[in-house]
């Protein structure tokens, strides 16, 4: 428990402090089993605004939370929260609670309406944490697996595709 002790919140920049935060992720992505390739998706996100926050707790990585701006036509600007896993060793301290105000206080700092997040239908126990943080179920998200590694669409198909496209 980390009653006591302290924690700090900090935005991840540095290569290594990303690199750090992979174990903790993977407690909620665990098909993101390489340390490498999660540190490339990061940096693509960063891209497109990503932003990543760790707590550190005893010199550790505690827990991670990862969000971004974006606009849409249903809620104008907001902030959403593609991200947030606590370590289980950390779970029920408040870490998580911290990890969702920065995001939160981002939004609010960009003036955003809306402050957004999707948690799966079986995670009972986050669906509980979101109601005790004051986030409201409004919507239920669906998606579709378009291809996975297996069935990836080769460089030659999308080609195909894109002359396809020109010609019409």
């Amino acid at each position: 428990m980390t009653m006591g002790r302290y924690v700090e919140v900090r935005s991840i920049e540095q290569l290594t402090d990303i690199r750090a935060c992979h174990a903790v992720v993977m407690e909620l992505r665990p098909h993101l089993t390489d340390t490498d390739s999660f540190v490339r998706q990061v940096m693509r996100q960063r891209e497109q605004g990503f932003r990543l926050s760790a707590a550190w707790c005893d010199g550790r990585i505690a827990g991670v939370i990862g969000y971004r701006l974006q606009e849409n036509l249903l809620y104008g600007r907001f902030v959403y929260v593609d991200d947030l896993v606590v370590h289980q060793e950390y779970r029920n301290d408040g870490i998580g609670a911290k990890l969702l105000s920065v995001a939160r206080a981002y939004a609010r700092e960009l003036n955003c309406g809306h402050f957004v997040l999707d948690t799966g239908l079986h995670k009972a126990l986050a669906q509980r944490f979101y109601f005790r943080q004051g986030l409201l179920a409004h919507t239920m998200g669906f998606s579709e697996t378009l291809f996975n590694d297996d069935t990836a669409v080769s460089a030659e198909d999308v080609s195909a595709v894109q002359l396809t496209y020109q010609a019409i």
